[in-house]
């Protein structure tokens, strides 16, 4: 390494450390800045009827898994896999479920799901829970069933693959849900 340090460098937080630790450095070559997420390429599609679809798809599954109860509905657009994509995650909540009746419902469902094409990991400690995924076009459709025995909530949170919508759509869906 040359002499000539300049006083710069020598003031600087990171180059005074670098030259210290390593007086022996000529250069120092970093990992490049991670890349802006790519575009999807895939034709721009409406959010109202995807959505719409991801609803229906969402009660089926509660029928499948549960088969009864009125549960509370929340859906919201989250960020897609690609700058110009965007993900919608329903969560359907039953209250007032026994532990019993719960726990039975999700040893049900891994078959139900595994028959319905869905990839099962179920998690050996913490909260009783399923979670899945199964392909989709752009990424993978994610399930997450669980039952809080604490609270005494069967929950069921479906999450869809993502869906190009275009960039200024993507920021304003989100945004909307924030």
């Amino acid at each position: 390494m040359p002499d000539d340090v300049s006083t710069d460098e020598m003031n600087d937080p990171f180059w005074s450390v670098v030259h210290r630790r390593h007086p022996d450095l000529d250069i120092v070559l970093l990992p490049p800045e991670r890349p802006a997420p790519a575009m999807s390429g895939l034709p721009e599609r409406a959010p109202g009827p995807f959505a719409q679809l991801q609803l229906t798809d969402a009660d089926d599954l509660w029928r499948m898994l549960v088969g009864h109860g009125m549960p509370r509905r929340e859906a919201r657009w989250i960020p897609g896999p690609t700058r110009d994509s965007v993900r919608h995650a329903i969560t359907l909540t039953l209250a007032g479920v026994g532990t019993p009746a719960g726990i039975e419902h999700l040893r049900e469902a891994r078959g139900a799901l595994t028959a319905d094409g869905w990839h099962l990991f179920i998690p050996p400690t913490g909260t009783p829970r399923i979670m899945a995924d199964r392909a989709g076009e752009l990424g993978a459709e994610e399930l997450l069933a669980g039952f809080d025995a604490e609270h005494g909530r069967l929950f069921i949170r479906l999450t869809s693959t993502g869906l190009p919508v275009g960039v200024d759509r993507a920021r304003e869906l989100i945004g909307a849900a924030a």
